[in-house]
């Protein structure tokens, strides 16, 4: 008779044991937007949570709220506009946490201006002023284009959202858009008339000659003049080719550096002088002055893909015309690539694929060039039609425990490197190399008293790493949470310079100088295989 009641029993049991586990609470983050100027709240600033997943703006009080967050690490962004100044804090939520009072200071931009002037200082409209940052990326110092203005017909220019504390330098160039394949200037380097030379602030003819400007958050600098000479005007002769055959091709010609691309300022890129040769692909390019300079040709595509055919080459122009030059351009070259493991494989096979993508490093990309691919782990993969040009290399997602320990092609290691396909013998193999027997280091960064520092940046640098340019190639830059800790990625076994600072550091040549500076002051460890290493950390000055 009680047999009903116990089966009722067992079965309340069995339904208790096969429940799921409620969801952890949800917490929130909150706080106020302020211009770290004046300490004004700061009104409609867009506000971020880890890569736009979850959003909101400030209200007319500068506050804000972002709630409903799962437990974890969140990278917070407030953005004034787009492109506009910004700020990232790292945030470590626990379960049901409301943290409130993060605040966020934005440092406003600043502003240049002035005029342009010929050697009799008059004024000169029409001039194209470039802000040009400085940088280290893959192994070599770029100077890229960060802002633009033209002057108007009294010759002054602004250039505006100039980003404080940043080091740039000013160019004045006379640029025209479209040119003839054919010249008709004369032969004759007598009769030629003169031509404006590109000049940097304060009146430089060159990159190494110019002055360094840094602005402080709202600085409206002006009297920013700058004077240009006239020099010789010189002319550029060649063929264009095809296939080994002269062709009609879309042609492009612009000075080495500065170039387009991305940079610490995001990505800009500025259309060079360009025209169309005619069917035997002759051009005669003149007014040019003397210096270095790169011609792309390129065939339009049919669809709204990349050229078919493509090619670029680098010439000096010294005392006198350059004739006889021959620009080919080459076909689409396809990439086969494939992802190993460094030594023996894990015991577990890791579920993860690796994503990479390319993109051209000095010019705009065409429409559908910007190809992704993902790979497992190991795996293959295929870019199918690159153009014989530089890329640079991007990776993602590799497998929780592991790292990426050299990218090689044609058996060459090119980390740190730009790809230029067909630059190796053959139908060469782009291959990634991860290896999962690296550490990771737990920095705990805190005051003379020992409170946390939060927002504290924590620098860890190869050992090995002695000069300017592979430093910034090579250093891993990390952020405190509001706890005043940080956890890094993934690190090859080796020796390791570590320091924390409450000085912003970039890829900069000035940053990279100061870091430089303080080096042998920095805490230096060592990663053990399959390690974690804890450290404490107290803040730096490096400037």
């Amino acid at each position: 008779m009680y047999q009903p009641f116990l089966g009722a029993v067992l079965l309340a049991t069995a339904m208790a044991q096969t429940v799921p586990p409620s969801d952890p609470p949800k917490a929130s983050i909150s706080g106020v937007v302020r211009d770290a100027g004046t300490a004004n709240p700061m009104a409609d600033v867009e506000v971020y949570a880890s890569g736009r997943q979850l959003e909101t703006k400030t209200d007319s009080q500068g506050r804000y709220a972002l709630r409903d967050l799962a437990p974890g690490t969140y990278r917070v962004q407030a953005l004034a506009g787009p492109m506009g100044p910004s700020h990232v804090r790292v945030i470590n939520l626990l379960a049901g946490q409301q943290l409130d009072s993060v605040d966020f200071y934005l440092h406003a931009f600043g502003e240049i201006s002035g005029k342009v002037l010929d050697e009799d200082k008059e004024p000169v409209p029409g001039i194209a002023v470039f802000l040009i940052a400085r940088e280290y990326s893959n192994g070599s110092l770029r100077h890229v284009f960060a802002g633009m203005a033209h002057t108007d017909d009294r010759g002054e220019y602004r250039l505006q959202k100039v980003r404080p504390g940043r080091g740039y330098l000013i160019l004045a160039e006379k640029r025209q858009q479209e040119i003839q394949p054919i010249s008709d200037v004369p032969s004759d380097l007598k009769s030629r008339k003169t031509v404006l030379t590109p000049t940097y602030y304060p009146g430089a003819q060159s990159i190494d000659g110019a002055e360094v400007i840094v602005l402080r958050a709202s600085e409206r600098r002006e009297g920013m003049d700058l004077q240009m000479s006239r020099s010789p005007s010189y002319c550029l002769g060649g063929v264009l080719e095809a296939e080994g055959r002269p062709a009609a091709l879309f042609f492009s010609i612009r000075e080495l550096e500065p170039t387009s691309g991305a940079s610490g300022n995001g990505a800009m890129f500025v259309s060079a002088p360009h025209g169309m040769s005619g069917p035997d692909g002759r051009i005669r390019i003149c007014e040019l002055h003397a210096g270095d300079y790169k011609v792309t040709v390129e065939q339009f595509p049919k669809d709204a893909g990349p050229p078919p055919f493509f090619g670029t080459t680098s010439v000096t122009i010294v005392d006198r015309d350059l004739g006889n030059l021959k620009v080919g351009a080459s076909t689409r070259v396809a990439v086969p690539g494939e992802v190993i493991w460094y030594g023996t494989p894990p015991e577990t096979p890791l579920e993860s694929k690796i994503s990479l993508w390319l993109r051209p490093t000095t010019r705009a990309p065409w429409q559908g060039e910007l190809t992704d691919t993902t790979a497992s782990v190991p795996g293959q993969f295929l870019f199918p039609g690159l153009l014989i040009d530089d890329y640079n290399i991007n990776v993602n997602g590799l497998p929780k425990g592991a790292y990426l320990k050299d990218i090689t092609y044609g058996g060459l290691s090119i980390l740190h490197q730009p790809l230029h396909p067909g630059s190796a013998m053959g139908n060469a193999t782009l291959r990634l190399i991860v290896a999962h027997d690296g550490g990771t280091v737990n920095a705990k960064v805190t005051d003379k008293d020992g409170n946390p520092v939060a927002d504290c940046q924590v620098l860890i640098i190869p050992a090995a790493a002695s000069s300017e340019s592979s430093l910034a190639d090579t250093m891993l830059l990390g952020q405190t949470d509001q706890n005043g800790a940080h956890s890094s990625e993934m690190l090859a076994p080796g020796k390791y310079i570590l320091l924390a600072t409450n000085t912003p550091v970039d890829r900069t040549p000035e940053s990279i100088q100061q870091v430089m500076g303080v080096r042998s002051r920095a805490q230096e460890i060592e990663i053990a295989p399959n390690s974690t290493l804890s450290v404490s950390l107290s803040p730096m000055t490096i400037n």
